[in-house]
């Protein structure tokens, strides 16, 4: 079995993310890199059920020897520093 290029890692990696509705993938948000069997996702998704799914359906992909995650979660409210220390300390 030859080993997938890396447009066609990419190419499967986009549409995994876009094959499962609750992930809301949103192009421009999450960018990927693919090298040597090492898949980079990295940008922002709007829950943790949906950083948990993309991972897991990337992670799936033929040819993805190792994941590295750079995903992070959107804040469902933007605070500063002291919002966040009154809101902690509550």
């Amino acid at each position: 079995m030859p080993l997938p290029t890396e447009s066609t890692s990419l190419d499967e990696a986009r549409a995994a993310l876009r094959s499962d509705a609750r992930i809301r993938f949103e192009p421009g948000a999450v960018h990927l890199a693919f090298a040597d069997g090492f898949l980079t996702v990295e940008g922002e998704v709007a829950t943790v059920a949906a950083k948990k799914l993309a991972l897991e359906r990337i992670a799936a992909l033929p040819g993805v020897v190792s994941l590295v995650d750079r995903l992070r979660v959107r804040p469902s409210s933007v605070m500063e520093d002291g919002e966040i220390r009154d809101h902690l300390r509550n």
